[in-house]
């Protein structure tokens, strides 16, 4: 029978190959295609929490031996794991995540403070949980993520769902927790950032049809910190050294030299989490500076993508009407006598 410390980690590793994080966690996915599905023990423990529950092959191994869910195979050295092939993961498409959206509630009223093991075990009793994302912020000022007291909970079927959301009272450590079905949370949501904008006078009627919010974290957002404004450090350096490291392509980076903090955005889900998890601690070494990268929350990403798209939007009218005057013309002039082949006759 498995103790407690098995139990955390048997359900810490059947939630890396669960149906939930496996078809969205881009790294584990190339890392399964390596070797027929199997991944190192010792690859697993570069994820902190894994890691935080013990740094033991042979415990780990010992654990997933244990589940009574065998969704987990281990290797006869011990050394690896791999989701058992008879139960394959389902495939992440526009119905999958449809589906989950119906059977996931958002709940708010934790502590700051709590862990996500405390908050499981409440949960358990509730009805049977497929799994629980605590959401967090940046908190700018110490540099760290912070826990915003609320969770999406990913029940595994959609009556469970409802009649968590519909209870007429549920309280954890005698707070009533705020419930709601996690689409009418996002609609909610989208409906605050829309009223906020406008009454910033930011944007139109026009420009609130085109505001697009996407109902599910893509996870391919990063921010990033740490760089001093005397560094020589620009867009292109921080590209090419992620690039490096990195498989997946870049949409953009949000910075300009002598900024000290700024954003990466990548062009498939989940892509930037992917990233953070195979940096320690979030950290990257560019030679000069060292920054900092930090994941985004559902809400966060969220709020990101629309101010970017109206700041771009912004950026673009005021290019458009944008007059030249002398100064811009005799520059134009200048600028193709210098480059025409007619100047070099």
């Amino acid at each position: 029978m498995a103790s407690d410390l098995e139990k955390k980690i048997i359900n810490q590793i059947e939630y890396y190959f669960g149906d939930i994080n496996l078809p969205r966690d881009k790294f584990l996915i190339e890392k399964i295609k390596e070797d027929e599905g199997w991944v190192t023990i010792e690859v697993l423990l570069t994820f902190k929490r894994l890691a935080a529950l013990s740094n033991e092959e042979e415990v780990i191994a010992g654990a997933i031996e244990k589940s009574e869910n065998k969704l987990v195979c281990v290797s006869e050295d011990k050394k690896k794991v791999r989701r058992n092939p008879d139960l394959p993961a389902p495939e992440l498409n526009e119905e999958r995540k449809q589906e989950l959206m119906k059977r996931t509630a958002y709940a708010k009223g934790f502590p700051l403070d709590e862990t996500l093991d405390a908050i499981r075990t409440f949960l358990d009793e509730h009805g049977p949980v497929e799994t629980c994302l605590k959401r967090n912020y940046l908190d700018k000022i110490a540099k760290e993520h912070k826990f915003k007291g609320s969770c999406f909970i990913i029940f595994k079927d959609v009556e469970q769902c409802k009649k968590f959301v519909e209870a007429e009272t549920i309280k954890y450590k005698e707070v009533e927790l705020i419930r709601k079905m996690q689409a009418d949370y996002y609609e909610q949501k989208k409906t605050e950032i829309e009223e906020r904008r406008n009454k910033k006078g930011k944007k139109n009627k026009d420009e609130a049809k085109e505001i697009k919010v996407n109902p599910v974290a893509v996870g391919s957002v990063l921010f990033f910190s740490g760089i001093k404004e005397d560094q020589t450090v620009t867009r292109e350096i921080i590209r090419a050294k992620v690039e490096e490291l990195c498989k997946s392509e870049i949409a953009f980076i949000d910075y300009n030299k002598g900024q000290t903090e700024g954003y990466i955005r990548f062009t498939s889900e989940n892509a930037g989490n992917d990233f953070h998890k195979t940096l320690e601690e979030g950290n990257l070494d560019l030679g000069e500076a060292k920054i900092v990268f930090k994941t985004l929350d559902a809400t966060q990403e969220e709020e990101y993508n629309v101010k970017h798209a109206n700041d771009v939007k912004e950026r673009r009218n005021k290019n458009k009407y944008r007059k030249p005057g002398k100064f811009n013309n005799r520059k134009r002039k200048g600028n193709f006598s210098n480059d025409s082949p007619r100047s070099k006759k």
